[in-house]
């Protein structure tokens, strides 16, 4: 019994030994690049899938994951997403496989061949966008790139630095009787649709002088309004000075007039006529005339005429 029990620990342990083995001499991995970090509103932005430290003892013989994007961000990608040539093909390595659509496929649609890269838009799975499945036939020994995915960033994306942005998840790497579980992702800076690099130099010197340009108009014409109100405030003082002369002379001449008038109806009120230069003139002559014929009489009695 005891026996028994020994041989069962042991065989535990190596198994347990073997698994631990099997994932640490794994070094066959995913990596991901893309065309551009920095994009705008409307690009197009291209994800490479790709095989990096792969162990040419050990050949690849299947990939299967998930790639999950923000829907907030990017428009919704399909099998035209995937780049490939015109017959429907994309060459990974020395094998070149057929890509098929198996989005709400039944099995019937399934491929029939062994070797295919599958793109399924709609997998069971709710919480991710899009599920990839590439099986080789004979496997692929050498680090090499695999499918190249186009993303178009959508008019309204969202402005500034979008963490994770684009996320492989869960991709099962098979190597013989190895697998290996990887997770990528990538980050963008999306911009507006305007310019994305810093402006030029020398268009930062022509926009500083176009304003101190404008500075300089503005004070000429502040100057220049100044100068006319002063102008026009003495204008108006010499003017009010004139008004004030003219009422002053003619309020005097009235008064004078008004007076003498006055002074005219009240003598003839009374009978009395008023005293004119013709007084004067008239009694020296009656004077005159009465003396003329006192002499005259006087002389005719002289002559006896």
């Amino acid at each position: 019994m005891k026996k028994s029990k020994l041989i069962i620990l042991q065989l535990f342990i190596a198994s347990v030994l073997i698994c631990t083995s099997v994932y640490a001499a794994v070094s066959t991995t995913i990596g991901l690049s893309v065309s551009n970090t920095s994009v705008k509103r409307g690009d197009k932005v291209t994800v490479t899938l790709s095989l990096k430290d792969v162990d040419s003892s050990k050949k690849v013989t299947s990939i299967d994951g998930y790639i999950n994007y923000n829907t907030n961000i990017f428009e919704t990608i399909n099998v035209d997403s995937i780049q490939k040539d015109s017959d429907g093909t994309v060459q990974i390595g020395n094998e070149k496989l057929k890509v098929e659509d198996v989005t709400n496929a039944t099995v019937e649609d399934l491929p029939s061949s062994s070797a295919y890269i599958a793109f399924n838009g709609a997998p069971l799975s709710d919480e991710n966008n899009t599920r990839i499945v590439i099986d080789f036939s004979s496997g692929i020994n050498a680090n090499t790139d695999l499918l190249k995915i186009d993303f178009k960033v959508k008019s309204d994306a969202s402005i500034g630095e979008i963490k994770n942005a684009i996320t492989y998840s869960n991709f099962h790497i098979t190597a013989g009787s190895e697998v290996v579980q990887v997770t990528e992702n990538i980050s963008l800076n999306i911009q507006q649709s305007g310019n994305t690099q810093n402006p030029d130099p020398d268009e930062n010197k022509n926009e500083n002088k176009n304003e101190n340009i404008n500075e300089n108009n503005n004070k000429n014409e502040n100057k220049n309004e100044n100068k006319n109100e002063n102008k026009n405030d003495s204008k108006n003082e010499n003017k009010n000075t004139n008004q004030n002369i003219n009422k002053n002379t003619n309020k005097n001449i009235n008064n004078t007039t008004n007076i003498s008038n006055r002074n005219i109806n009240d003598n003839r009120a009374s009978g009395i006529l008023p005293a004119t230069g013709a007084k004067v003139i008239i009694l020296p002559a009656i004077a005159l005339i009465i003396l003329a014929c006192v002499c005259y009489n006087k002389y005719i009695k002289y002559k006896d005429i």
